[in-house]
């Protein structure tokens, strides 16, 4: 096996009016859009609730080497593209991408192996889902629940396996799953489902 993966290095540079400057709502916008963030809720009752709002990087692993850049796994670039020509994404829903723009590049990069391993590991076991009780829990814990219960509701497994597929595709998965007993172990898991 390599020691080093191919990946994909993206540097980006918003560009925003002179007028908006570092604390303003659509500089925070548009970065929550593209890492996500934490939304805390004070309700009637005092209590506070705290939701995850996705961003563009929610769902992919992602290393980051400096401000303004991220290494991701090859095949997701069109991702970051699409998103900085037209601001769709997951965390805003906004009908006109807004007065900004960027300037980016997007270079093929080696990247090491432990490193692609750590950043995987801390992927899947923080990866969430939403479990059979409507409830946000790791898609870990619903992998071993339901082998352990050999649950087999059909639509929850698609469900999961859905999820898992999402992991498993990631071509940094593939080369590096063997080199880690975590990932070897989901991998193992999702298997045993698959088949």
């Amino acid at each position: 096996m390599m020691d080093k993966i191919i990946s994909n290095y993206i540097k980006y540079k918003f560009i925003f009016n002179k007028d908006i400057n570092h604390s303003s709502y659509l500089y925070q916008k548009v970065f929550r859009s593209l890492y996500g963030y934490q939304q805390n809720v004070t309700k009637k009752n005092k209590k506070v609730y705290t939701y995850t709002r996705k961003g563009l990087l929610s769902d992919i692993p992602h290393l980051k080497p400096g401000k303004n850049s991220f290494i991701i796994p090859l095949n997701y670039e069109n991702l970051i593209i699409n998103y900085f020509k037209t601001g769709e994404n997951p965390a805003h829903l906004w009908k006109n991408k807004g007065d900004w723009k960027v300037e980016y590049i997007i270079e093929k990069l080696e990247v090491d192996l432990e490193s692609v391993i750590e950043c995987l590991e801390n992927f899947l076991s923080n990866y969430n889902i939403i479990n059979l009780d409507n409830k946000s829990s790791l898609l870990l814990t619903e992998l071993d629940y339901i082998i352990r219960t050999n649950n087999n509701n059909k639509d929850y497994i698609k469900y999961i396996l859905k999820e898992c597929n999402k992991i498993t595709n990631f071509n940094w998965f593939k080369e590096v799953y063997k080199k880690s007993d975590l990932l070897s172990s989901f991998y193992e898991k999702y298997n045993s489902l698959v088949n």
